[in-house]
């Protein structure tokens, strides 16, 4: 599932690929009640066409694209949305946003239109620049708002890493309130905003905490630490575009994958896949105390 860090990837891709650009046409199936589930085909249709895109803004897993006029939309990509980008028309060929030329080159060998088979939204501006809304399990879902800050599914967000980080002092005084497992607690996007599975492991790992610590039971040394982690975890994934191949070599992500029972880190360490808040887990007894 597209995170925090996936989903900055695809706003800053937006706000430099798009910016300037007139919507000319949309292409829907105004009979999709996914994608279209909050707000219909024919509103987006005629919010979008005609509009210039200004830039793109983003909170939490929420991104949304800014016009020279309202409403403007806001999306969610689901558990399996991506953007799609057609830069050069004489390619013929999108790109997905996040994943890496790895997770491409394997789509674009399947199949020459990829992803494109599950495009749920296409937008077509001008300078034959396209943008695809792609979404193969149909989660993502999408709203039209005058000002996104001030929806309602933006508004109950927690704190964003890369936005309003809070003190340490602030974070602490909030996690001592709560006495329900780490991993739990990192999911809930009320609190954190954007912090997904795979992320909640990696900044647990990185700040060698066992997933099923009460948050409230933490220490002072482990609360600065989780703090400083989040961030630098979140920073450095969006720093390199989500692009998963440049992630550091020592991250869990690499290993942490299919539940294997045979799965160790980059340092030979064993890791265990539990259930914790409902959601796979995966940690290493030992390391993380």
């Amino acid at each position: 599932m597209p995170e925090l860090a996936e989903v900055e990837a695809v706003r800053r891709k937006l706000a430099s690929t798009l910016k300037g650009r007139k919507i000319k046409e949309i292409v829907t199936d105004d009979k999709d009640r996914w994608l279209f589930a909050f707000v219909r085909s024919a509103e987006v249709e005629k919010a979008l066409v005609g509009a210039k895109i200004t830039g793109a803004g983003r909170k939490g897993k929420y991104f949304w694209l800014e016009l020279n006029k309202k409403p403007w939309p806001i999306f969610h990509l689901g558990m399996s949305g991506n953007i799609s980008l057609l830069e050069d028309a004489s390619t013929g060929r999108h790109r997905d946003i996040w994943g890496g030329t790895k997770l491409w080159s394997l789509e674009d060998d399947d199949d020459p239109k990829g992803r494109m088979w599950f495009c749920r939204l296409l937008l077509i501006c001008d300078k034959k620049i396209e943008m695809a809304f792609t979404d193969p399990r149909r989660f993502g879902r999408m709203w039209l708002a005058d000002d996104p800050w001030e929806h309602p599914r933006i508004k109950r967000l927690g704190f964003d890493p890369l936005i309003d980080w809070p003190t340490v002092k602030v974070l602490s005084e909030k996690l001592k309130k709560r006495k329900k497992a780490i991993k739990a607690v990192l999911l809930d996007q009320t609190l954190f905003a954007g912090i997904g599975n795979w992320l909640a492991d990696e900044i647990l790992f990185q700040a060698r905490i066992a997933p099923h610590r009460l948050a409230s039971e933490l220490k002072p040394a482990e609360l600065k630490l989780l703090h400083k982690m989040t961030l630098a975890v979140v920073k450095k994934a969006a720093s390199v575009d989500a692009d998963y191949e440049r992630f550091p070599k020592t991250w869990l992500f690499h290993h942490r994958w299919g539940k294997s029972k045979n799965a160790k880190t980059s340092k030979g360490q064993k890791i265990q896949h539990d259930e914790v808040g409902g959601r796979t887990t995966a940690w290493v007894p030992g390391w993380q105390k």
